[in-house]
């Protein structure tokens, strides 16, 4: 199966997944080859929009931990914390 790979401004480049190979079609020429089916690309998830400077001393640290960050045990005030995180 051929699928589309991505546009260039030059022309497209084509994935030919039995020959393991890629084609190219310059832009304005039209591909002497079927095209498969295009294959959605697996978004990267969303990151949230996380007000720090809203969340409490425990809720920083526990949003620290899940982003498998360990915040000193002298940081304690969270202007200390907000610091070490950004």
């Amino acid at each position: 199966m051929i699928s589309e790979v991505r546009k260039t401004i030059t022309g497209t480049e084509f994935w030919d997944s039995e020959k393991k190979r890629t084609l190219f079609v310059a832009d304005g020429e039209e591909p002497d080859f079927e095209v498969g089916e295009v294959q959605e690309k697996q978004e990267e998830p969303e990151e949230k929009d996380i007000n720090l400077n809203s969340m409490s001393v425990p809720q920083l640290k526990e949003y620290a931990a899940s982003l498998e960050i360990s915040i000193p045990k002298e940081l304690t005030k969270k202007k200390e914390i907000l610091e070490f995180l950004q």
